[in-house]
Order: C-alpha cells, then sequence, then structure tokens
C-alpha cells in the first residue's frame, strides 16, 4: 500500500532525479485528491518501467515496485477501480453537449459527482451489494440511486418507447467486474430497443474488466476525444470505447 510515509521515503531517494520526482509528485497529488474526494487535476504519466528499463539501471527497481501498488491503494482505500481527472471529465462534458448520463453499476459515483460540479446532469445507479468485492463498503462521493443496471436501462427505454422522454441518456459504465454477463445483456437490451443509444464502456478489453461475451460481441470504437486525457498509468491497458 502507499502512504505518505512512503512516498516521503520515495521523493528522498529520487530527490535528483527530475522524471522520478515528478512521478512521486503527480501519485502524491492524486492520493491528497482523492482523500478529499476530490477529482485529481490531470492524468497521471506512465508509472511503470519495462523489464529492458529495469534491467538497465536497477535502481528504478524501488520505484517500480511501489508504483505497482497504486490502483490496490486506491481499490482498497477509496473503494474506486480506475483514476479519473479534471481534463477528461470536462472531455466528457463536452462530448455530453447537455444530454443527460446514467453512471451504472456506479460503485462511488466519483464519475457523476465530478460532472455534477461542472454542471453536468449524470445519475449515478448502483445495488450497493458489494459482498465479495475487494471493498464492501460503499462510500458515495454523490447519493447514489439504489438500482440494478439492467433494470435502470430497461426502464429509460420504456420512457421513450413511451413517450415519456424524446431520447435516450448516455449510459455508462465502467471497469465492471470480469465474469459478470450484465454488460452483455445492457448491450442486448439497447439493441433490441431500436433507439439510437450511447454507452460508454471503461475498461480493458480481455480477462481484466467486463464479461467476455461483451468484448467478442460489442462493436467498439476508439473515441479521440474521450481518450484525450484518459491514460493507462500500469500495468492495465484501460481505455475508453463506445460500444454499439
Amino acid at each position: 500500500m502507499l502512504d505518505s510515509t512512503r512516498l516521503a521515503e520515495l521523493k528522498e531517494r529520487y530527490a535528483r532525479r527530475t522524471k522520478q520526482l515528478r512521478q512521486i509528485q503527480a501519485v502524491e497529488h492524486t492520493l491528497n485528491a482523492l482523500e478529499k474526494q476530490a477529482i485529481p487535476d490531470q492524468p497521471l504519466p506512465p508509472l511503470l518501467y519495462s523489464e529492458r528499463q529495469l534491467l538497465r539501471d536497477p535502481s528504478l527497481l524501488p520505484l517500480d515496485e511501489a508504483m505497482s501498488e497504486l490502483r490496490e491503494t486506491v481499490i482498497n482505500k477509496y473503494g474506486i477501480w480506475f483514476l479519473l481527472n479534471k481534463e477528461f471529465l470536462k472531455d466528457l462534458a463536452t462530448w455530453l453537449d447537455g444530454r443527460p448520463l446514467i453512471e451504472l453499476a456506479a460503485g462511488n459515483a466519483a464519475i457523476s459527482s465530478g460532472l455534477h460540479a461542472l454542471g453536468q446532469q449524470a445519475i449515478p445507479i448502483d445495488k450497493l451489494d458489494w459482498a465479495g468485492q475487494d471493498v464492501e463498503k460503499a462510500e458515495p462521493w454523490t447519493p447514489i440511486k439504489k438500482q440494478d443496471a439492467l433494470e435502470a436501462v430497461k426502464e429509460a427505454i420504456q420512457s421513450v418507447q413511451s413517450g415519456q422522454t424524446d431520447i435516450l441518456p448516455v449510459f455508462l459504465l465502467a471497469w465492471s467486474p470480469n465474469g459478470l454477463t450484465f454488460d452483455f445483456e445492457i448491450l442486448k437490451a439497447l439493441r433490441a430497443s431500436g433507439l439510437s443509444f450511447d454507452f460508454i464502456v471503461i475498461g480493458e478489453k480481455g480477462p481484466s474488466t467486463n464479461s467476455q461475451a461483451f468484448w467478442d460481441e460489442a462493436q467498439l470504437t476508439l473515441p479521440a476525444e474521450l481518450n484525450a486525457h484518459y491514460q493507462a498509468f500500469d500495468a492495465f491497458n484501460d481505455k475508453i470505447y463506445l460500444a454499439k
């Protein structure tokens, strides 16, 4: 686990190495922001080193080992599985262009909280049943509507089909647990509705997030405007996808 004591030790060890010191300071800023349930200003730079780099410069090993623990620290301490930043949220709000967003399986609802600060309408949805997960108690950043994700999508579809509203909200699902298939069920429900839809998925294509059925069947694109300030910082190559 990364904490202030360990970061202070790293800063002292790498005090004369500009790149490494900047990495440590960026992580420190990120953790300080999360401690206040605030979104960090900027995306983190890549934090890990290749095997070749470590062989050439073994003095980087303590830093690489420490940085590899960042995601675990963020998950266990703050109940967040990925890292946001204000620049990404500005990109997302611009892309939404006033359309409402429903954050599915929102967890602690950091995305919705950040969008609210920008004046963007966002509704976080979560069953709030985290039994068996890495973190079992929710500490939401903003009030969450307790609801199943698929149920919320079907409810939104029905609202459009019944004439209660004109368009579907944008749906967002971030770091969906691997092995659960509700992501694919959501995609099938959206397709079956016959309505125009936008379904944003944040994750790593493969076994780490989402279901294999989703990755196999979804038609995926990588919108440049949403990925401009969202980048991998560790061994996970997570990206922002549009699924159709």
